[in-house]
């Protein structure tokens, strides 16, 4: 339904056959450009998790984690409800080496990381680009000092995981008394989970992965940049800049698979926002759309034949001794 909503949205706002002449004129070479920064985002992404389960399994190899990554993007491209991360967390255990509680610590790490990242470019973006009308600069503040906040609880999560420790105590005191059986056996679950984090989070290390995710998501919004240089009618192709942190948000609202709908609206109301007409910015989300899907999706694909083939013909392999 909230697909339907934003897209009905955008089809109210845009002419089709201005879209089709947009889509038309595209610049091939600076599509293909944009391509190849957003498989550096994805390799830095990557290594990035490499790094944090080698803390677990030093055996694990960029190749290794590259398999459940890539196909857990790729299958929440195209089944609802985040099931790549269920995915990636439950039948990729024997691949990695490790535990699930491991993998889904590694998830949690990766989710701070990039959302830290995220808004401390939508905060930048709105530094650079101030709003005309007073109103405007305004709501502009009010959500800087709302990203600031949010920015500095993410850090403090990420140097400090073990402020979480006593909410979950309490929660799994609140599951103790309604169902003790269910406490008892997932209590050991959560122990792993926060020995991965304590394992993972030293602050040299942290620094080099939070070095990894902001390279990566730079990268990504070069990816944004190159696709709007792309449309000849966008007036202000800045506002790539801009549509890589909104567009990247809106991704958290219920929506169909692929995020069909409120990506495209989101990343349309940013290229407009710096003055750019409906058919080019919707030219513009369609095209980054494109470009952030099917090459992902492919690859993933791809990446779930090999895994198929190579679990069917080699025994899973166990945990290694320093697993938790």
């Amino acid at each position: 339904m909230t697909s339907i909503f934003f897209i009905t949205l955008v089809v109210r706002s845009v002419s089709f056959e201005k879209l089709v002449e947009s889509l038309g004129n595209a610049r091939p070479a600076t599509l293909v450009a944009g391509v190849v920064l957003l498989v550096a985002a994805y390799v830095l992404r990557i290594k990035r998790s490499q790094i944090m389960l080698a803390a677990v399994n030093p055996e694990v190899t960029f190749g290794r984690s590259a398999v459940p990554y890539m196909v857990s993007i790729a299958a929440n491209n195209v089944l609802p409800f985040r099931v790549g991360d269920i995915l990636r967390a439950i039948n990729f255990s024997s691949w990695l080496a490790v535990s699930t509680a491991s993998i889904l610590a590694v998830m949690m790490l990766e989710r701070l990381m990039d959302l830290l990242v995220i808004i401390g470019f939508f905060g930048g973006a709105l530094f650079l680009f101030h709003a005309q009308e007073s109103r405007e600069l305004a709501l502009q503040h009010s959500t800087s000092l709302f990203l600031i906040l949010g920015a500095v609880l993410i850090a403090g999560l990420l140097f400090f995981p073990m402020l979480l420790r006593s909410p979950v105590e309490w929660l799994m005191t609140v599951i103790r008394y309604f169902t003790p059986r269910l406490e008892s056996n997932i209590r050991p679950f959560v122990h792993r989970i926060f020995c991965t984090v304590t394992a993972i989070i030293h602050r040299p290390l942290m620094l080099l992965l939070l070095g990894c995710t902001v390279l990566s998501w730079f990268f990504e919004a070069c990816t944004f940049y190159m696709v709007a240089c792309a449309v000849p009618n966008m007036s202000n192709p800045a506002a790539g800049w801009l549509a890589m942190p909104v567009g990247t948000l809106s991704t958290a609202l219920p929506s169909s698979p692929g995020y069909v709908g409120t990506f495209h609206y989101f990343v349309i109301v940013a290229a407009r926002a710096l003055g750019n007409s409906p058919d080019a910015s919707a030219a513009f989300a369609v095209l980054i759309h494109l470009i952030l899907w099917l090459p992902v999706t492919l690859c993933g694909a791809s990446c779930f034949v090999y895994w198929t083939i190579k679990r069917s013909s080699a025994p899973p392999r166990r945990p290694v001794k320093s697993e938790f």
